[in-house]
């Protein structure tokens, strides 16, 4: 008697997405050369799945583009963080 084999394959992927809220804008960055979207660390962190104390040490050793708008909170270049 012949064995059967039966083979399952699950498939999953996942997605996400940033509201646009008052903290999302765009403008030039000078090491990207282009128009590029800043985000606060906390919104970056969530979309590279680490920790903004993480993100933080990033703009410390210049691995991503940082702005410091309004003297205050920086924001951090979202080309330079999907490329780390």
């Amino acid at each position: 008697m012949a064995k059967i084999r039966t083979r399952f394959f699950i498939e999953t992927h996942e997605v996400r997405t940033i509201k646009r809220r008052r903290f999302f804008i765009r403008a030039f960055c000078e090491e990207c050369g282009r128009e590029v979207s800043l985000l606060p660390p906390a919104d970056a962190a969530f979309l590279v799945c680490q920790e903004p104390a993480e993100i933080y040490s990033w703009i410390d050793s210049k691995k991503i583009h940082s702005f410091y708008l309004n003297g205050a909170m920086p924001f951090v270049c979202l080309t330079s963080v999907c490329l780390v």
